[in-house]
């Protein structure tokens, strides 16, 4: 297949510059929607354009909920908050039906050692629980962590419900959970949109830099 030719490129940057100029359009228009009453609506388109920018920032790859959490994790100006883990939430998103088969009892003692309610970064947890597993259950456990993120459980609890029930009326919260000692900011659309413009600024700049949609050839 031939390569393209100048003006081929040039027609291509040109039309990835609209479609971003379009989607910043989108995207700005959101805080008013917030402001008019409609919060929920506001956060589900929020969502969804954050699912589609992740989306493409991790082609190929096409695992959704994963790459949605690790975007959140590096391109959202936030990533510290998103991607901080909460052992009790890690315990119910683990897909244990393909876990080592001891791993879930083990586990469990790891987290009974660790202070109640406390969130951690990810090496963070995986350092602490690392002496306690054998190194095939913590190969395992190292792939799946995101799992037991903020952002996976935004994810899980906002994104799908969004997107396949209509939504929720409500952002999510964590209890007690506390991160060195303060308490884990309630997720709603007012922490969610400024990730949303991180990441659309993210997905402008590689693209148009590399002339290439999300940066892939």
């Amino acid at each position: 297949m031939p390569d393209p030719t100048s003006a081929e490129l040039e027609a291509e940057r040109e039309f990835i510059a609209a479609y971003f100029e379009e989607r910043e359009k989108l995207v700005a228009f959101l805080p008013t929607l917030d402001e008019q009453g409609h919060e929920l609506e506001a956060r589900t388109l929020c969502l969804v354009y954050i699912e589609g920018l992740a989306n493409g920032l991790s082609l190929p790859n096409q695992h959704s909920a994963k790459y949605f959490s690790k975007a959140l994790a590096a391109h959202s100006g936030n990533g510290e908050l998103f991607s901080l883990v909460l052992p009790q939430w890690l315990m119910k998103a683990l897909p244990w039906n393909s876990a080592p088969k001891d791993l879930r009892a083990d586990l469990t003692t790891a987290i009974e050692t660790l202070p109640q309610d406390q969130a951690f970064l990810p090496t963070e947890f995986l350092d602490t629980v690392k002496p306690l597993l054998i190194p095939a259950y913590f190969m395992w456990l190292e792939r799946e962590v995101w799992r037991g993120s903020i952002a996976n459980a935004v994810y899980t609890s906002l994104r799908s419900p969004a997107v396949h029930f209509g939504g929720v009326t409500h952002g999510i919260s964590f209890g007690k959970s506390k991160f060195r000692g303060r308490s884990i900011p309630r997720i709603d659309f007012h922490n969610l949109y400024p990730a949303l413009v991180s990441l659309l600024a993210r997905a402008k700049q590689v693209s148009e830099a590399t002339g290439a949609w999300f940066g892939v050839a």
